[in-house]
């Protein structure tokens, strides 16, 4: 299929403005980083998901909350954007997280839908999936859970009440091979209060963190994926690390691994380098943050906006325009 591209100058900026915008402006749907972590450390997701309202089959063999609560059958429209949408939204692209299972008991007493199993990981006896919104636990169910931009998602099927604290993995973009780099890592209580991680192992460290929460990591050349764990705390979030002695090679900044939803999405790259599934819909992906990012656009007709000049990205086939600014 043929790109076609219009570059704008200064004085029709705005026009990419209005592109933006217009494409987006139907579109209910926000990005939320959503991390999904099972028993033993399990991560069957970690990626930036669109999400928007969603309709959500409930599953009448649901058990849990120490009852059985089987759903009716019937499917539930849950107006979002939420914490659950994005789960259901990202079953379509992460299999680990199927089967989902929620019960619709609870909606007569205002609670929402509840989730009883994600991936065949199910909640028994006094198990359930906690659930964190920028690191503070929620205070209402997924399906009433309003995401924003930006915002931290955490579903972690916990074992008892009240649920481990949660580890948070900070370290940089890129390294040079065998050369030592610190890492930090912290710890968040339920209510978001964040505290350095004594103890905590971080792939490929040399000891465990200290009561800075810092710990040294020596890397091989290519591509490191760390991640931090200690007992009784729910595992951090995965940090990839670029290895080469050219840095120059490696981006300067985190990128992340960003999937639209089937509906319209406003689609905006991180200055890092980037990996977007826009999939279905007619949407608009900014990359003119910057990062040498890749795109696949999916159906509809979807507008692509870089920087003008930038020629590093690899804009697939389906993307109908690509336009610089």
């Amino acid at each position: 299929m043929l790109i076609r591209v219009l570059r704008l100058g200064a004085t029709t900026a705005s026009v990419a403005s209005i592109l933006f915008s217009a494409a987006g402006a139907s579109a209910a749907t926000q990005g939320a980083d959503l991390r999904v972590v099972a028993p033993g450390g399990k991560t069957l997701a970690e990626f930036r998901q669109y999400t928007g309202t969603v309709d959500i089959g409930t599953d009448r063999g649901a058990n849990c909350f120490g009852q059985g609560t089987g759903g009716s059958g019937d499917r539930a429209k849950v107006t979002g954007p939420t914490a659950l949408g994005a789960v259901r939204d990202a079953l379509e692209t992460a299999s680990d997280l199927r089967p989902l299972s929620v019960t619709d008991a609870f909606l007569d007493d205002g609670f929402g839908l509840g989730v009883c199993g994600i991936g065949g990981f199910k909640s028994q006896g006094s198990s359930f999936w906690y659930l964190k919104s920028d690191h503070a636990g929620a205070q209402v169910s997924g399906s009433q859970l309003h995401v924003n931009q930006g915002d931290d998602i955490l579903w972690y099927l916990s074992s008892t009440f009240p649920p481990p604290p949660e580890l948070a993995l900070v370290g940089p973009s890129r390294a040079q091979p065998t050369v030592p780099y610190q890492v930090t890592v912290y710890s968040y209580a339920d209510d978001a209060t964040r505290t350095p991680a004594a103890g905590a192992s971080v792939t490929h460290a040399s000891q465990p963190t200290d009561a800075a929460g810092h710990t040294m990591v020596s890397s091989p050349v290519g591509t490191d994926l760390l991640r931090a764990t200690r007992a009784q705390s729910i595992p951090s979030n995965q940090v990839k690390v670029c290895v080469n002695a050219d840095l120059s090679k490696c981006p300067s900044s985190h990128g992340l691994r960003i999937v639209g939803s089937r509906r319209p999405d406003r689609i905006a790259g991180t200055r890092g380098r980037d990996s977007i599934a826009a999939r279905g819909g007619p949407d608009v992906i900014n990359l003119t943050a910057g990062g040498r990012d890749g795109v696949g656009c999916g159906d509809g007709a979807d507008k692509v906006i870089v920087a003008a000049g930038d020629h590093n990205d690899n804009i697939g086939p389906t993307c109908e325009q690509v336009v610089e600014n």
